[in-house]
């Protein structure tokens, strides 16, 4: 008897001590959930400045037909609340809406596009041109102590895209977008300088871009750069290779997170700038002659024409025409592609047409349209 009853008490322990435990990790689980929860809460009412100069609207819902509830300010500090999964885009930025809380507590929605992350502004950068040089210059001042960090001399032409800090880092980055110094031989490309605590250093230019860069946020608010590899330039008649490349700003490097290449349609004849120039085979340049095709467009019976005349300046088509039962069709609006052909499909009965790799032309009972 002495004996179930010396064992009851040791079980009894065992339990006891069980129930101890699990109130115990019940308890860190509990208080690791709110540090979890704090943390979260922190990352995501971040402070943020505003970048239009013009001023940024604040909405009282996640989209633009949100009714107007006040106007931020250039510059004005605002704290990020939270983010929405709504998209929107303009002015080549393309980024979310995200809840804002303003310094007199008013809340509603902005665009992130023209928000970029406070710092306290412990960089400033300038850009400076004299007379007589279509070159800039590129100035930094840190701890009040000026320094050039592209000169004069280096025969650079670039303008200042957006000063910001993209690494989260405390020094702000300078995005330069360099172009071709004035004139239009040559796509744009962009570079980043940034600090690195004890120095300036400069990426690896990126793109080629007549249009130049689009600048994107993520859901994250995380900055993107989007701009293309352009085939485009004198002889230049490499067909539907453009790439349009996205970057994000790492380790002091454009680091590529995306990339989108040209989707070439199959035609069933064609012309493109390529069959003006000499090749291989031994056929002789014909770039001053008007190259032409044949083919049915319309399906009745009649054979149809292309033609088209070469401009080597930009390695492109020109002066194309398009000839439908004898009369011609206003092409305008074709503009000057390096490629048109003939597509499989049909339209009212009539061929689609394709220009450059896969944009297609179709037939509205009196003209192609895009």
């Amino acid at each position: 008897m002495m004996y179930l009853l010396k064992q009851n008490e040791f079980y009894m322990k065992i339990i006891i001590t069980s129930i101890s435990f699990i109130k115990q990790v019940i308890m860190s689980s509990k208080i690791l959930i709110i540090i979890l929860l704090f943390t979260l809460n922190s990352f995501s009412q971040k402070e943020y400045t505003v970048t239009a100069k013009s001023g940024l609207t604040i909405r009282n819902k996640p989209n633009i037909k949100g009714y107007k509830i006040g106007r931020l300010k250039f510059k004005e500090k605002i704290t990020v609340i939270e983010k929405t999964d709504f998209s929107f885009a303009t002015e080549n930025i393309k980024g979310y809406w995200v809840k804002v809380k303003t310094q007199d507590l008013k809340e509603g929605y902005v665009f992130n596009g023209f928000l970029k992350a406070y710092t306290g502004n412990k960089i400033t950068y300038t850009l400076h041109r004299k007379e007589g040089s279509i070159h800039e210059e590129l100035r930094a001042k840190i701890n009040a102590k000026e320094i050039t960090i592209i000169s004069f001399e280096d025969g650079g032409c670039f303008e200042i895209k957006e000063v910001q800090d993209y690494d989260n880092d405390g020094f702000e980055e300078v995005l330069l977008e360099h172009d071709a110094c004035g004139g239009n031989c040559c796509g744009n490309s962009i570079s980043i300088i940034s600090y690195n605590g004890s120095k300036f250093v400069t990426t690896k230019q990126e793109g080629y871009d007549f249009g130049g860069v689009t600048l994107n946020y993520d859901k994250n608010n995380r900055r993107e750069f989007s701009i293309k590899e352009e085939n485009i330039g004198h002889g230049n008649t490499t067909l539907c290779e453009n790439e349009k490349n996205t970057y994000i700003f790492e380790k002091f490097q454009l680091k590529l997170i995306k990339n989108e290449k040209q989707n070439k349609l199959k035609t069933i004849t064609e012309i493109k700038s390529e069959d003006f120039l000499p090749d291989e085979f031994g056929r002789e340049s014909r770039e001053n002659e008007t190259l032409f095709i044949e083919y049915d467009i319309d399906n009745n019976g009649i054979k149809d024409k292309i033609t088209a005349k070469y401009w080597a300046r930009w390695g492109i088509l020109n002066d194309i025409k398009i000839i439908l039962n004898g009369k011609e069709l206003k092409t305008e609006k074709i503009g000057a592609p390096k490629r048109i052909g003939i597509l499989k499909t049909k339209t009212n009965n009539v061929h689609d047409l394709v220009i450059e790799c896969d944009e297609i032309l179709k037939w509205n009972g009196n003209n192609y349209k895009k």
